[in-house]
């Protein structure tokens, strides 16, 4: 499959996209990359160059033969808006699964979602579009991630917690059990959630507590 990777940093997500599927064997033949900032058009990753924004998607697919788009940036922010764009265009968003994590037979994902290395998704836990779990983060079973959530390097899920649309678990966070995380809230690194998170707050601190506006 022909990809575009939406995302242009070198020292950033796009570059562990490729670094996913690169090798002999890869379903994956990257074309190029997308970002939609003008000041980023001469940017490259290797021999790949920016070749458009999201906006130009329907033509980019034409003139390139592009058949999906890899997520390359590693925020929650935007994750959803950038699915909704790709869905728009007609192209397909395919999963990562990198070969060093563990997903449980009973677990679901959506289109778009990566599980980087040393990730583990446990059974009955279902990831939804464009959701990312990162390099040796834990998702316990029974879990959701909803549309463009991220759970970030090293944080624990424990079972039956939700994360809403948008929302970002932070790097070493614990979430206990049945514990819901609204949509676009932020949880900071290291934090021990222990009730609700209401959508759009960002909590931190053992207990976690919401950041004083």
């Amino acid at each position: 499959m022909r990809v575009a990777i939406y995302g242009s940093r070198s020292d950033g997500h796009a570059n562990v996209v490729l670094d996913l599927f690169t090798g002999a064997g890869s379903e994956f033949e990257p074309v190029g990359l997308l970002d939609d900032l003008p000041q980023n058009a001469e940017r490259t990753i290797g021999s790949l160059g920016v070749i458009g924004g999201v906006a130009e998607l329907e033509a980019l697919a034409q003139e390139a033969g592009i058949e999906g788009v890899l997520l390359g940036f590693g925020a929650a922010e935007g994750r959803a808006e950038a699915v909704a764009a790709v869905r728009s265009a007609g192209l397909e968003l395919p999963p990562l699964v990198h070969p060093a994590s563990h997903l449980a037979p009973g677990a679901s994902l959506g289109d778009g979602v990566q599980v980087l290395p040393n990730a583990s998704v446990g059974p009955g836990a279902k990831l939804g579009e464009g959701a990312m779990v990162n390099t040796g983060a834990i998702v316990e079973h029974d879990v959701v991630l909803d549309t463009g959530a991220v759970v970030d390097p090293g944080a624990v899920l424990a079972g039956r917690v939700r994360v809403g649309a948008g929302a970002e678990i932070g790097s070493g966070a614990i979430v206990i059990p049945d514990v819901e995380v609204g949509a676009g809230a932020v949880v900071g690194a290291g934090a021990v959630v222990v009730r609700t998170v209401a959508a759009g707050d960002t909590v931190v601190g053992v207990p976690a507590r919401p950041l004083r506006r």
